[in-house]
């Protein structure tokens, strides 16, 4: 394999595609934490792994054609 293909990565949006080279992609890694704030929407960021899996499927039950 070409040492060039090993150190890029591809992202894809819905409309275009993005190749990253390792620097690039170490500098997004880097960056620092956005810092969601609390609000009085519920969203399912801070719920643990379980939890979140528990709530999407309570969504997605709730979306079944009864």
């Amino acid at each position: 394999m070409c040492e060039k293909e090993e150190n890029e990565m591809a992202t894809e949006t819905i409309f275009n595609r993005y190749t990253l080279n390792e620097s690039e992609s170490k500098k997004i890694i880097s960056a620092p934490r956005t810092t969601i704030s609390d609000s009085n929407v519920f969203n399912d960021v801070k719920l643990n792994k379980s939890d979140r899996i528990a709530n999407a499927a309570r969504i997605l039950n709730s979306r079944k054609c009864k």
